[in-house]
C-alpha cells in the first residue's frame, strides 16, 4: 500500500509539471520557483552499514554549502521499492528492517520542481562515468526539455578524469602505507563495466598503483571484454596468477572495496562466505584467495568513508554548482 501511495504521488507530480509544459493549457499557472538545492545520487543499499556513509557524505556535503537544501536518489529501483516496502537489512541496533522512502532521479528532481526549485545541482556519487551515469545525463537531460528554464547541472563521478585517478591513487597508497611499506598486496575490488569504454578508468588506477605500490591490485565484480585480455582490471580469476608471481610469495592479503559503500558486493562477492559446492568461478574473493593458501584479511570501508575522497566528490560539486 505505501508503495502504490507513492507511485501515485510521483505520478500526479509528473501531470502537474507536464501539464505545466504545455503552451495549450492558457489556465495553467504553474512557475518555475527560484530556489537552489543540491541532488546527491547515488546506487543505493538497502543494507545497515552504508547507510553511516551516506550521512557522512551528507554531513560533507552541507558542510561545503551552509544553508543549502541537499536531498537524495536512488538509481537503483530495486532497492528504493525494498526500502519502502521495509524489507531492508535487519539494523542490529533495533533488530527492525530498515525502512526509507527515497525516490530515484526523475522523481526527486520533479519533486523538487514541483517545491519551488529552479536551480539544482546534482552530484554523482559513482565511482567512474559509467553506465549509470550515461543515465543520469539523459534523466536530467528529459528533464530540461520537459520543462524549459530549469537550471540542472551534475558533478562528475570520483574517477572522471587522469587526475581524478592520480589523486585517488596517492589517497588510497597513503591509506594502505604499512602494507605497501612491508609488502602485503592490497585487492580492491570494483564493480566494473562489461560494456562501457569507461571501464579504462579501472585500468589507470592499476597504472598508477605499479608505480606508487606495485603489489597494489585492482579487480572488478564486472569484467570488460578489451580490458580484461591485457589481464588488466580483472575479476579475481585474472588476479591469482599476478599473487602467484610476486617473490617472495605472500602470506597475507588485504582486500577492500573500491566501491562509494560497503554495500551488497562488498559483503558477498568479495568477503562472503561460498555455500558448499559452489563453483570455483563462483567463489567470494576470500573464498578463493584462501583456497590459494593465502590468509586474508578485509578492509570493509567503503571509499566513501575516507574524507579525502569524499572531498573529490565535493570538488566536483563546486565546480559543476549552479550559483
Amino acid at each position: 500500500m505505501r508503495f502504490l501511495k507513492q507511485t501515485l504521488l510521483v505520478l500526479s507530480i509528473m501531470a502537474v509539471l507536464f501539464t505545466g509544459c504545455s503552451k495549450d493549457d492558457d489556465n495553467n499557472n504553474f512557475k518555475l520557483g527560484d530556489k537552489n538545492g543540491i541532488l546527491l545520487v547515488t546506487f543505493g543499499s538497502s543494507y545497515v552499514a552504508p547507510q553511516s556513509t551516506f550521512n557522512t557524505i551528507e554531513e560533507a556535503t552541507k558542510a561545503a554549502f551552509p544553508g543549502e537544501e541537499v536531498r537524495w536518489a536512488y538509481t537503483a529501483d530495486q532497492v528504493i521499492n525494498t526500502l519502502r516496502k521495509g524489507e531492508g537489512q535487519v539494523d542490529p541496533k533495533d533488530g527492525k528492517n530498515l525502512q526509507k522512502d527515497l525516490d530515484n532521479p526523475e522523481a526527486a528532481l520533479l519533486k523538487m520542481i514541483i517545491d519551488g526549485y529552479s536551480k539544482i545541482t546534482l552530484q554523482s556519487l559513482h565511482v567512474i562515468p559509467g553506465a549509470e551515469y550515461d543515465d543520469l545525463v539523459d534523466i536530467v537531460e528529459k528533464v530540461k526539455k520537459q520543462y524549459p528554464g530549469l537550471q540542472c547541472s551534475i558533478g562528475k563521478p570520483l574517477l572522471n578524469a587522469s587526475d581524478d585517478v592520480k589523486e585517488v591513487a596517492k589517497i588510497l597508497v597513503n591509506k594502505f602505507k604499512t602494507q605497501n611499506e612491508n609488502g602485503t598486496p592490497v585487492l580492491f575490488m570494483g564493480h566494473g563495466s562489461h560494456f562501457h569504454p569507461n571501464h579504462s578508468r579501472y585500468v589507470d588506477l592499476q597504472a598508477e598503483f605499479k608505480t606508487l605500490a606495485p603489489k597494489f591490485f585492482v579487480g572488478v565484480v564486472e569484467d570488460n571484454h578489451n580490458a580484461d585480455k591485457k589481464q588488466e582490471a580483472p575479476v579475481i580469476g585474472g588476479i591469482l596468477p599476478k599473487l602467484a608471481k610476486l617473490t617472495p610469495k605472500p602470506k597475507n592479503v588485504i582486500i577492500t572495496p573500491l566501491m562509494s559503500i560497503v554495500g551488497d558486493h562488498s559483503e558477498n562477492d568479495m568477503n562472503g562466505e561460498s555455500p558448499a559446492g559452489t563453483p570455483v568461478e563462483e567463489m567470494s574473493w576470500r573464498d578463493r584467495l584462501v583456497k590459494e593458501g593465502y590468509t586474508v584479511k578485509s578492509e570493509l570501508k567503503g571509499l566513501g568513508d575516507y574524507p579525502e575522497l569524499t572531498a573529490i566528490w565535493i570538488k566536483h560539486l563546486k565546480e559543476a554548482k549552479i550559483k
